[in-house]
């Protein structure tokens, strides 16, 4: 066959450098076409890589990056890569070309893990450039821009070891979207705090000393068991209210206050839930000071405290990410007397607030993965309340991480050998599926299944490796029964 191609206006193209565009688009278009089955979404696939090659041509230095295009290896993983997801396309690619291209281009970097040792020195080198001293606090510091490109650019190495394969189990990928959350909380909490400093200088207890304050993670940050779209749930507590030492003094609960404000504001999330940054779970929720004394923190979550069950049953899931160690190991052990205090789980209370989750998060007819019955939050609430029951007798099976505070009630004898291998696998079945759903949706609220005779369905199956949709939905209803089964069963 004979193509005779012009451009957009149907004048034939005499240019030089669009001739060579041209010849360089076909060299790609023969050997990207080829690896189309490869992708879960051949056709999105498409469409995303005539996008992405309108992007590249708008490059200076074009040339340069197509002799590293070119690579098999580097077109099959864009090939996989531009047919999972919208929204890998649409909020990383295509809005972060210049940040992102050589994560895709260098696949001998993909094979291996990044350290958070090695997370740190690397984030620590780029911030000396634009923050290499306390300066005055602003809403658009240099410093921030570079922070939040540079945690987006291992965002997406992370989920692109993800998604080729090389994070052969979710929880090696977990793992690393935590330690990436934590080098950057870390890292945003010490620059603002420096940065107040500067203005206010630094803030004092009552009696004279400084103030302390720690950063607790809490929900999939705080069990390390981050996953793709996850937020990062924090809670800031400080000793006790004071003063500054500065040249503008005001009280420590308004340093801190403003610290928190300034930590919200450096760390942008993308899109909604996305590395978003939740303060929720802080005593009185929206209505309570973001920053929190150690006072409030005991009088709220004590035993005879006003929480609600579920704000104290949530603390299972606290531990200490950033700011002082010493004051965070305090706030631990304050989780430990105020958790497991012997009695048993308040089973009515949770049982009362999975209804109240039906009625307002599950629409009727569809299949909710995390909040409908069977879904991963019975789960995570069984593990939760045997650990509560059981926790203050043996302190063994206090543990933030669900998983291994199911292997941990396995040992302890609480859950029998049968349950804990059904157990595990539907956990680890359900977080695959949310996790595929949210990789390609870029939704971190929509967990709904799709119509199992439907088109996403079988994109599903495909992303999840399955050779039939029928064998997923088969598996789907399986794992949910045996949760619903052991839920009802050992939660009375």
């Amino acid at each position: 066959d004979v193509l005779f191609v012009t451009d957009r206006n149907g004048q034939k193209i005499e240019r030089s450098e669009k001739q060579r565009e041209l010849r360089a688009a076909v060299v790609l278009i023969k050997h990207f076409t080829h690896l189309l089955p490869y992708s879960p979404n051949p056709e999105s696939a498409l469409v995303h890589f005539r996008d992405f090659t309108e992007t590249l041509f708008r490059q200076p230095d074009w040339p340069d990056e197509l002799t590293s295009l070119q690579r098999p290896e580097v077109l099959h993983a864009l090939a996989r890569v531009l047919g999972v997801s919208d929204f890998l396309w649409d909020d990383f690619l295509r809005m972060q070309y210049t940040n992102l291209f050589p994560v895709v281009t260098d696949m001998d970097a993909l094979q291996t893990a990044k350290s958070r040792k090695q997370l740190e020195a690397e984030l620590a080198v780029a911030l000396g450039h634009v923050h290499a001293g306390p300066q005055t606090p602003s809403e658009n510091a240099p410093w921030m821009d570079l922070l939040n490109a540079w945690r987006d650019r291992e965002m997406f190495r992370i989920d692109m070891r993800h998604i080729l394969g090389h994070t052969r189990e979710f929880w090696d990928f977990a793992a690393e979207l935590t330690d990436l959350a934590e080098v950057v909380t870390n890292v945003t909490y010490h620059l603002c705090h420096e940065d107040l400093r500067l203005v206010y200088g630094t803030p004092h207890r009552a009696d004279g000393g400084i103030c302390e304050m720690a950063v607790v993670a809490l929900g999939k940050f705080g069990g390390q068991e981050m996953g793709f779209a996850s937020d990062v749930e924090l809670m800031f507590i400080y000793e006790e209210n004071g003063e500054t030492d500065g040249p503008k003094k005001i009280s420590t609960a308004e340093f801190y206050e403003n610290l928190v404000v300034a930590f919200v504001g450096a760390m942008r999330a993308r899109r909604e839930g996305i590395f978003e940054v939740d303060l929720q779970l802080r005593p009185y929720g929206k209505a309570g000071s973001l920053a929190v004394s150690l006072d409030s923190f005991k009088r709220y979550f004590a035993p005879q405290g006003p929480a609600w069950a579920y704000e104290r049953q949530a603390l299972v899931k606290l531990r200490a990410v950033a700011g002082n160690e010493a004051l965070g190991q305090q706030i631990e052990q304050l989780r430990d007397e105020f958790v497991y205090t012997g009695e048993p789980f308040d089973v009515t209370a949770m049982r009362a607030m999975r209804e109240r989750q039906l009625r307002h998060l599950v629409q009727g007819g569809v299949f909710n993965l995390k909040y409908s019955l069977g879904g991963l939050v019975d789960v995570e609430y069984l593990v939760q309340g045997l650990q509560i029951t059981h926790g203050a007798r043996l302190p063994e099976v206090r543990h933030t991480n669900t998983r291994e505070a199911m292997a941990r009630l396995a040992r302890a004898g609480i859950l029998s050998q049968e349950d804990y291998t059904r157990l595990r696998k539907a956990h680890t079945f359900l977080r695959w599926l949310i996790d595929s759903l949210r990789v390609v949706r870029g939704n971190a609220r929509d967990v709904t299944i799709p119509p199992v005779n439907g088109e996403e369905f079988a994109f599903l199956a495909r992303r999840l490796h399955y050779a039939d949709p029928a064998t997923l939905a088969s598996e789907l209803q399986r794992y949910t029964e045996d949760v619903r089964e052991i839920n009802a069963r050992l939660l009375r």
